[in-house]
């Protein structure tokens, strides 16, 4: 037995030293790409005849300028809470729905019409509508947040659910497992990583949501940044929020999908 334990461990550490050279490498590869879109960018606005076209280092100085006065950070700090918010009651309202689509038949059988109807729906036509009923503050804007961060985690979480083996969940029954201990043991577990998955898609759906409502209500946020700037053709300082927002969505969705990959491996036993 120890000789085999013995191999498996040599086996595990050749894996990660063969990984470790590969992701070295891509990450140089990803680091280029990334410096070569922001070369092209800039000389295209270097050569480019329309003075409107601005490059990388202009919107470097703007981000600065915008830092300075603290303009950019009370703005972030509204679509901040927005985000936050929205997200939360989103996924929670998407979770619970989700497992209770995937786990029982009836309340499917029941709610999917209006679940498709509702995700068919382009959601932008109804956000005018939702701040007629809600105002132009901060509710509408956590709701809007919340109804287009519903939909991915309610759809992946039911897959998720409806994942789990048939053959578990009836063991778990014939070991006299509660419908409490079976969801704790085996359904949440299973659908754990489907879950991830739709946290990481509603990130982006997250963060268009927030954008949409402010540029809807035009009173707050980094959407009524982008609105003011411009309109009054700062094209630089406009695209601060823009890469603001970027960034904010790259490094969530990045977190969660490197979470999404150790549950996976985990299933597999890698």
């Amino acid at each position: 037995m120890t000789g085999i334990a013995d191999e498996a461990q040599v086996a595990a550490h050749e894996r990660r030293a063969t990984r470790l050279p590969a992701r070295a490498s891509e990450r140089l590869w990803w680091a280029a790409g990334l410096l070569l879109v922001v070369l092209f960018w800039q000389l295209y606005a270097a050569i480019s005849s329309n003075s409107l076209i601005v490059g990388p280092w202009e919107v470097a100085r703007a981000t600065v300028d915008l830092i300075s006065t603290g303009e950019l950070w009370e703005y972030a700090q509204s679509s901040a809470i927005s985000m936050t918010f929205g997200m939360l009651a989103g996924s929670l309202a998407g979770l619970l729905i989700g497992l209770l689509v995937g786990r029982f038949r009836l309340v499917e059988v029941a709610l999917d019409p209006y679940i498709s109807a509702a995700y068919a729906t382009p959601l932008v036509a109804i956000i005018p509508v939702l701040i007629v009923l809600l105002g132009f503050g901060l509710t509408s804007k956590i709701v809007i947040v919340a109804i287009f961060v519903f939909f991915p985690v309610a759809i992946n979480t039911a897959a998720g659910v409806h994942s789990v083996p048939r053959d578990l969940t009836e063991l778990a029954r014939s070991f006299c497992s509660t419908e409490l201990q079976a969801w704790r043991d085996i359904v949440v577990p299973a659908a754990l990583p489907f879950i991830v998955t739709g946290l990481r898609l509603a990130v982006g759906r997250g963060l268009i949501g927030v954008v949409v409502a402010e540029f809807e209500t035009a009173v707050t946020g980094l959407g009524y940044l982008i609105l003011s700037k411009s309109r009054r053709f700062l094209m630089a300082e406009s695209l601060v929020p823009v890469v603001v927002l970027m960034l904010v969505g790259f490094l969530l969705y990045g977190g969660l999908k490197r979470v999404e990959n150790r549950m996976l491996a985990r299933r597999r036993g890698l």
